[in-house]
């Protein structure tokens, strides 16, 4: 795992009161229950501030998935 994976896991694990373990791609907003509206502003805040990111609105709506914020995290890092 990189760097930035580990950072992004930690984030998530930490804002949504997760075991790195029960992390997986397909965790799924609204599926879990402590990834509410608030604990998604505060996931996006977090990892904005982490790695130096802005999301736009319709990318912060957009998100649903650990695998989506991966792809659009990868995709913010690497442009």
């Amino acid at each position: 795992m990189t760097d930035a994976e580990n950072s992004l896991a930690e984030i998530i694990s930490k804002v949504l009161l997760l075991d790195r373990n029960e992390l997986t791609d397909d965790l799924k907003r609204g599926d879990y229950e402590s990834w509410d509206s608030m604990a998604h502003l505060i996931l996006i805040s977090e990892i904005e501030n982490e790695f130096g990111i802005f999301f736009e609105d319709d990318e912060v709506v957009d998100i649903w998935t650990v695998a989506d914020i991966r792809e659009l995290l990868s995709k913010k890092i690497s442009s």
